[in-house]
């Protein structure tokens, strides 16, 4: 089942602790998501599928790993979409993401 993301709530790691060496390694994949999104955006103007699908996959994977499972699904509903070329779908996707990666906070405000 999807979880439902409100579009003004900051989105935590569910494997965030006090661990300081863990905190570190959630800053570094925090910090790497306006990369990896503009890689996305790139794949997407120029309808390459291929680049926009592997993106997805590799977001997907990394993000369950940090702990934003939220992420994870949707990247994975990207990857699907790129998959299947449905620009459309891409699209809107895309966009519902990057308010994810906007709200992934790594230390409370």
């Amino acid at each position: 089942m999807e979880q439902v993301v409100n579009h003004h709530s900051p989105i935590r790691s569910e494997l965030a602790s006090d661990d300081s060496s863990f905190a570190g390694l959630l800053i570094e994949f925090a910090n790497s998501l306006p990369q990896r999104l503009k890689k996305m955006d790139a794949a997407l103007r120029s309808a390459d599928f291929d680049a926009l699908r592997a993106a997805a996959h590799q977001l997907k994977g990394i993000g369950g790993g940090y702990g934003y499972p939220v992420l994870t699904e949707k990247a994975r509903k990207l990857e699907c979409h790129a998959m299947d070329h449905a620009i459309d779908d891409c699209l809107d996707t895309y966009e519902e993401l990057r308010a994810i990666c906007s709200q992934i906070v790594v230390i409370s405000p």
